[in-house]
């Protein structure tokens, strides 16, 4: 009887060794799959986020002008700057030059194409600046901006042009369930002089300049901007604004202080503030994402502090 519980408790044993064996190879077996599959996984997702990632770089490189649009004005220099190119070329010297270091220097109105030894290609246009009865037109542009003004006593009105691609919009966006109506257009110099002078009692000139623009500044005054629906920082979230901005230029219109662009137009975002340029521009401006400054290769900075 002894001899047979003592088998039976080495047959125990066994059995426990045997399925303790089994478990032990099939670890080993699941650890080997893991060590072949899952790090190459791992790495491949890891791949695919690095691609993910230069690939969004690269979008994002394509909405700033500085990426593959370089405007600038005749007799100016701009450079290119964070890039590999150790020698430039441009394909037509007659419009614009470019040095070793990347330096472009605009010499007649036209467009020409600079392309570095990288293989990095810009479309450069260079730009006519011209001053007539105190507005600035570049290429025919009228500019109105922190640099460059208004005379007290331009007053044209909402500009035909502008008021009928408007309502040529505004019937589109009806059509797809989008309402949209003039908040506010065509503003005097006087009328920018109460605006403004309120705002700077409200908040102080240095706060004011990010959102209000000081008299014969305001492109309220050229006739040619439309301040769309409500004026207010929630309108962004409406499907009237996706609808206008993903729109307005086939009516010849820009969102003409986009998010994101605050240090290059001097304003706050504002996704109600239209402006009118052509179809043809509007269109050139949306698809490189740029701003009516980077597109024309000017600056809007006040020259001094607000004196009262």
């Amino acid at each position: 009887m002894a001899q047979l519980n003592t088998r039976k408790k080495k047959n125990r044993v066994g059995q426990v060794l045997l399925f303790g064996t089994i478990i032990l190879c099939a670890a080993s077996l699941l650890f080997a799959a893991w060590l072949l599959f899952v790090p190459n996984s791992f790495h491949h997702f890891q791949t695919l986020d690095r691609k993910n990632s230069t690939v969004q770089t690269d979008s994002q490189s394509d909405a700033i002008s500085s990426r593959r649009y370089v405007a600038v004005l005749e007799g100016n220099t701009v450079q290119l700057v964070g890039l590999e190119a150790e020698r430039w070329t441009s394909n037509d010297e007659s419009v614009a030059t470019v040095d070793m270091y990347g330096n472009i220097t605009g010499i007649k109105q036209g467009r020409c194409k600079i392309t570095g030894d990288k293989g990095d290609t810009y479309q450069v246009a260079v730009r006519k600046l011209e001053i007539r009865e105190g507005c600035t037109y570049v290429d025919d542009i009228l500019v109105v901006n922190k640099t460059y003004s208004l005379p007290k006593n331009y007053a044209p009105g909402l500009e035909p042009i502008a008021k009928d691609a408007f309502l040529q919009m505004q019937d589109a966006a009806a059509k797809e369930g989008q309402q949209l109506y003039i908040g506010s257009d065509y503003r005097s110099y006087d009328y920018q002089v109460q605006i403004y002078n309120n705002y700077c009692k409200i908040y102080g000139w240095e706060i004011a300049d990010t959102f209000s623009a000081r008299p014969g500044h305001s492109e309220h005054q050229s006739g040619l901007t439309i301040d769309c629906n409500t004026i207010d920082d929630a309108f962004a979230e409406t499907s009237e604004a996706v609808w206008l901005a993903e729109h307005c230029a086939e009516y010849g219109f820009i969102i003409r202080f986009p998010e994101g662009k605050e240090n290059v137009t001097g304003y706050k975002y504002e996704p109600w503030h239209i402006r009118y340029v052509g179809i043809e521009t509007a269109q050139e401006i949306q698809r490189y994402g740029l701003t009516l400054e980077e597109y024309l290769g000017v600056m809007s900075e006040y020259a001094q502090p607000w004196q009262g």
